[in-house]
């Protein structure tokens, strides 16, 4: 009897040691979400200067095409320093769960810009209605990998709230891309620009939807560290 009440506690504990483990997997990721959220928040800051340069001093100021350059740099650079940072952390720790998330954001996340700067670079020079239609087609580079991403977070964590988020945001993207409803961007110091409401949807999942996913994961590991109560059971026992 001893021996087999010796064996069910060593197995609570084996099974408690593997939840926590997965949940400390999941909060450990959180920050790199949130610090794609800052970096994206960053490179849009970067964009409205450049707008607003573009307004007050005119097309052809150098600072124009650098702030504009900037925009895509910053976030190119950011993702490769998060994935190296964040590698060298997690294989440290042994977070093979968390490590394996990672791997799968830094390849669309890095990759995707990789497209996108060899998208713009074989577009070619104009401004007729077949340029401006590659030009917009540009955000799709941009949001099909985060949306293939975040499908593969919510299955790869078994949280349903994401994937019912991707999917519902998947619709409404796909809704707003084919009507090409456009907005006011860019407006300080003068008149700005237009951009697609679709493109403007991207900017805010990146920035506040990114944050909201690590804050997702970092939060939920807290509330539910003892999920199963497993502590309680081998106190009983």
């Amino acid at each position: 009897m001893d021996k087999n009440v010796a064996l069910a506690l060593d197995d609570i504990s084996l099974i408690k040691t593997v939840i926590e483990r997965t949940q400390q997997d999941f909060s450990k990721i959180a920050p790199f979400f949130i610090w794609v959220g800052i970096i994206n928040g960053i490179a849009v800051i970067v964009e409205q200067l450049m707008y607003y340069i573009r307004n007050t001093y005119g097309y052809e100021t150098s600072l124009v095409h650098i702030f504009g350059a900037g925009y895509y740099w910053i976030k190119i650079i950011g993702y490769i320093i998060l994935f190296i940072f964040f590698s060298r952390k997690l294989r440290i720790a042994n977070n093979d769960i968390s490590y394996g998330m990672l791997k799968i954001w830094g390849i669309f996340l890095i990759g995707s810009y990789v497209f996108i700067f060899l998208y713009m670079y074989l577009l070619p020079a104009g401004n007729n209605d077949r340029i401006m239609t590659l030009w917009r087609c540009k955000e799709l580079l941009e949001i099909l990998p985060i949306i293939f991403a975040l499908f593969m977070t919510g299955i790869l964590t078994q949280r349903k709230l994401i994937t019912i988020c991707t999917v519902c945001y998947s619709v409404l993207y796909l809704v707003l891309f084919l009507s090409m409803k456009q907005m006011p961007f860019g407006a300080i110091g003068g008149k700005g620009t237009l951009i697609s409401v679709s493109s403007f949807t991207i900017r805010i999942v990146m920035i506040f939807g990114m944050v909201a996913l690590g804050l997702f994961f970092k939060i939920g590991a807290k509330n539910h560290g003892n999920k199963y109560n497993t502590g309680s059971f081998s106190n009983e026992a």
